[in-house]
């Protein structure tokens, strides 16, 4: 499960129901690939990479239970009490605003073309827990070619491939999916192509790339 958008806490409960005044008021920002960035207002700003298991969000030093989650509303629950977070409308140019990092909407990526280039991951995040890391398919490298006359779009190579052995090869691209064939058949979700950064998801996997000169 990915969580989506700024989110700005609204009303806090203790767990009796109870309200309380507060005035750290809590923002969430939830990113491409996992990540999130979380501050208490006046506080430090933390980073990191979230998990959600059933109704179980893991943020690493802080989990919560999700009691609710639609588009305008989203409820968390912790030992030290029950938060209501709304989206975030607050003005870019505010005070508020300003502490947090700015992120680009990422615009679709409609072609194959938009993706031509010699790609290295940079980071790798994952929506759970890895027992174990399969280096013959986690990915380090992905050369986009874009048509040529094989009909080969590009390659994909594993972290235990040599640079001359691809595993994969790209054999078409629809619907922001890179279709790709070879040892075995892979599908890889493209979220992102623009400011020199490649972001594909699999299987809840998210790779992060960009073109190193």
């Amino acid at each position: 499960m990915h969580l989506y958008g700024n989110w700005k806490e609204t009303k806090r409960l203790k767990s009796d129901k109870t309200e309380i005044i507060f005035t750290d008021t809590i923002r969430l920002q939830f990113l491409v690939g996992n990540e999130y960035v979380y501050q208490k207002h006046g506080g430090f700003i933390y980073k990191g990479v979230y998990k959600v298991n059933g109704n179980d969000l893991d943020m690493g030093a802080r989990g919560y239970t999700i009691l609710e989650r639609k588009p305008n509303k989203m409820v968390l629950q912790d030992d030290g009490g029950i938060y209501t977070f709304e989206p975030d409308l607050t003005p870019a140019n505010s005070p508020a605003a300003a502490q947090m990092p700015k992120e680009t909407p990422p615009m679709p990526v409609n072609s194959v073309d938009q993706m031509v280039g010699h790609w290295s991951v940079y980071k790798r995040t994952s929506d759970k827990t890895l027992s174990q890391v399969d280096y013959t398919r986690v990915l380090k490298m992905v050369d986009i070619t874009g048509g040529s006359s094989d009909g080969k779009l590009g390659y994909l190579y594993a972290t235990r491939d040599a640079d001359n052995a691809p595993s994969w090869y790209a054999n078409s691209y629809q619907g922001q999916v890179l279709y790709c064939d070879g040892k075995d058949k892979r599908a890889f979700k493209v979220l992102k192509c623009q400011d020199n950064e490649l972001i594909m998801e699999e299987d809840g996997i998210t790779y992060f790339f960009k073109r190193f000169k």
